[in-house]
């Protein structure tokens, strides 16, 4: 049986500029040489699109302006076959992120969050067809869109519907306290980090002994 995932979180449009120098060697104020792309992303985006190219079907839950970004990303996903419903706010621009890739392949990220801060209890569909869903922790850690994916989680768990939750970048969650987010971890079933994310929530270089701290947070 095909697994249908519910999708829940941040879509954007990526704006990457690749240079091929340091980032001390970036001409502030003037130009540098670059090489420009646009496509479709955001974590919960990018999340639908790839299940899409498995065995499993995808839902996103986000939402986009009513403008050439927004088309866009309906577009992807339609051709993708990633499934939708009420993805545009009349009058809001879509969330737009610029990715800054240096000549290491780092990566720096500019995002504007856009339409993504509207997200509510509202937007969630029926979940009696999801057998999985995944949040991104952008949903989460932007105040905006932070109640009503709350609201949400507390629907999903009624559902008893696992949910596998990405807490996102470090940098995001620089603005909310490490109390607030080791609370969101007792309300899901599976969470995903990498290393960079496990050292920051837990203050620990050992992954096993971060694990160990982690798993003191959560219910299951």
């Amino acid at each position: 049986m095909s697994v249908n995932v519910l999708c829940i979180g941040d879509v954007m449009l990526d704006v990457i500029a690749r240079i091929n120098v340091t980032p001390q060697k970036i001409n502030y104020g003037s130009d540098t040489t670059s090489r420009i792309s646009t496509n479709g992303g955001g974590a919960a985006g990018n999340v639908a699109a790839w299940l899409t190219r498995t065995s499993a079907s995808s839902t996103i839950v986000s939402h986009v302006g009513d403008d050439p970004a927004g088309a866009a990303l309906i577009a992807e996903f339609d051709a993708l076959g990633v499934a939708h419903q009420n993805l545009i706010i009349t009058g809001e621009t879509s969330g737009v992120v610029v990715v800054l890739v240096d000549s290491s392949g780092e990566r720096t990220m500019f995002p504007d969050k856009g339409a993504n801060s509207n997200l509510a209890l509202s937007d969630l569909p029926q979940l009696d067809r999801f057998q999985a869903v995944y949040i991104s922790g952008y949903a989460l850690l932007n105040p905006l869109s932070r109640p009503g994916v709350l609201a949400m989680i507390e629907k999903i768990r009624a559902d008893s519907i696992p949910i596998y939750f990405d807490p996102a970048s470090v940098g995001a969650m620089k603005d909310v306290s490490d109390k607030e987010i080791h609370q969101w971890f007792s309300l899901v079933n599976v969470l995903l980090l990498n290393e960079e994310e496990s050292i920051y929530l837990t203050g620990l270089v050992d992954i096993e002994r971060a694990l160990d701290y982690l798993l003191e947070f959560s219910e299951i």
